[in-house]
């Protein structure tokens, strides 16, 4: 029988190193300077401005993709050493951080907090959880080339993937849930010129 591996308390780690590291990121956007909070925000209203003319089922299907897609790519790209899911983190916390508070400084805290919010109940825990997998992929593999880890990469992967689909992909569908909700909703409060 082939054992089945198991990353154990190597992920709490992993998942630990990543929040910390996601954490730092969102506190060094918000402290970015104002130039590049700016590009950050006209960045994210240009990808946003994709799914504006999207209607109700079409905007929960293009979102949940994305994610998804996005998700798996930080997961597998693990293979990489790990480096990808590090980075990975790192550029979501700085990003997310440089928009919450230019959102702050332009429509106040409440709507930031909107805007800042569904992200952080869902998805972001979703993609630290495949960015741990990720991280755990990069370990094992440098293990297995130092000759420390003797059980195939081939089943780590489908581990790792059991795993997505069993936690990251529900976390998902609730993300694009509460996105595709709260787009719309915020969509009716526009006035109808701009």
């Amino acid at each position: 029988m082939i054992p089945q591996p198991t990353p154990g308390r190597a992920l709490k780690t992993y998942l630990l190193i990543l929040a910390l590291i996601f954490s730092g990121s969102f506190l060094g956007g918000i402290l970015a300077p104002a130039s590049v909070r700016k590009e950050a925000t006209e960045a994210f209203q240009f990808v946003a401005g994709n799914y504006a003319a999207l209607s109700g089922g079409m905007l929960f299907f293009t979102l949940l993709v994305h994610n998804v897609v996005a998700s798996i790519l930080i997961l597998i790209s693990g293979v990489l050493v790990g480096i990808v899911p590090v980075l990975s983190m790192a550029s979501n916390g700085f990003f997310l951080g440089a928009l919450y508070r230019q959102a702050v400084e332009m429509a106040g805290f409440p709507k930031a907090m909107l805007k800042v919010l569904p992200h952080g109940i869902t998805e972001i825990p979703a993609l630290l959880f495949a960015a741990s997998y990720g991280l755990w992929l990069g370990v094992t593999l440098v293990r297995r080339m130092r000759g420390t880890e003797s059980t195939l990469l081939r089943f780590h992967i489908e581990h790792s993937f059991r795993r997505y689909f069993a936690v990251v992909f529900p976390l998902l569908i609730v993300a694009a849930v509460i996105e595709t909700a709260l787009i719309l909703w915020l969509q009716q409060g526009r006035p109808s010129g701009g």
